[in-house]
């Protein structure tokens, strides 16, 4: 795969067509999942004036750029992994610090990203639900194995979702109105993702997505949105952020269950002692 370089003369573009860059150029992860649509509602400008700034940066449309930039050094793993080995490929390097400061930014960032009474929203739905079902793939995974063990502490019941295919439909078949579907939504719209949110309409489950992607059609279709940053488009992406809403996530619902969740983790410490010695910790 090869680099991804953009030529465009700001000078040469009107007022509109330089808006759009300046956008894309700064929202490149996001460009492959968008449509002209989302482009130009974040943009402020119109679909045509989007259908036809293509031209002038030497694409035939917008589907032809994406393929350009899917197709580079961008969207691969080793590229990514590149940038981060670029920054300690020297004897004094602090590898550690290096990541732990970067974990830090996208936490700092996704502090500020995440709206408190969409946060507050999610916690309420959680709380009142017969049943909260999650989903995600790849390194989400880990996310959904996380936020389980957390919630179940405390009294919520809760289940992973197959991450692709048909499988999927095993839980969501159950999936109902007094239910929440927790959706780790990262990079782009995967075909899973667009059937959990099409069959909400059908089911009446409410829709929690976590996400990195700032423009998406996605966004609309949700009930609730919580907006994390996991890393610039060349870097390496972190999970540093999503673990910590998680938590937040948690210790939130904990306060909002009260009483109701301390018994259950005072349940559980019981438990532990009672069979201490059969089932070591």
């Amino acid at each position: 795969m090869t680099a991804f370089h953009l030529q465009m003369d700001l000078d040469q573009m009107s007022k509109s067509q330089q808006s759009i860059a300046n956008y894309v150029v700064g929202a490149l992860q996001q460009i492959p999942y968008c449509t002209e649509e989302d482009i130009a509602q974040a943009v402020g400008v119109s679909t045509a004036t989007v259908s036809r700034f293509w031209r002038t940066i030497g694409f035939a449309n917008l589907k032809a750029f994406k393929k350009q930039l899917l197709q580079s050094e961008h969207a691969t793993p080793a590229h990514k992994m590149k940038q981060i080995l670029n920054k300690v490929d020297h004897e004094e390097a602090d590898v550690v610090q290096e990541m732990l400061e970067m974990a830090s930014a996208n936490i700092e960032v996704t502090s500020k990203r995440v709206e408190r009474e969409q946060f507050h929203q999610a916690v309420e739905l959680i709380h009142r639900a017969r049943k909260v079902y999650v989903f995600g793939t790849g390194a989400s995974i880990s996310l959904i194995e996380l936020i389980r063990f957390r919630l179940n502490r405390v009294g919520v019941q809760i289940e992973g979702m197959a991450g692709s295919g048909s499988e999927l439909l095993e839980s969501l078949v159950h999936a109902g109105p007094e239910d929440v579907v927790i959706m780790f939504g990262f990079v782009r719209r995967s075909p899973e993702l667009t059937v959990l949110l099409e069959h909400a309409q059908t089911a009446g489950y409410s829709a929690v997505l976590i996400t990195d992607l700032l423009v998406s059609d996605m966004l609309e279709q949700c009930d609730l949105v919580l907006q994390v940053d996991r890393g610039e488009l060349e870097g390496f992406h972190s999970m540093a952020a999503p673990v910590a809403l998680i938590d937040a996530l948690s210790v939130a619902l904990t306060k909002r269950r009260g009483n109701q969740a301390l018994d259950k983790l005072d349940r559980l410490h019981a438990l532990r002692k009672k069979y201490a010695s059969q089932l070591p910790k």
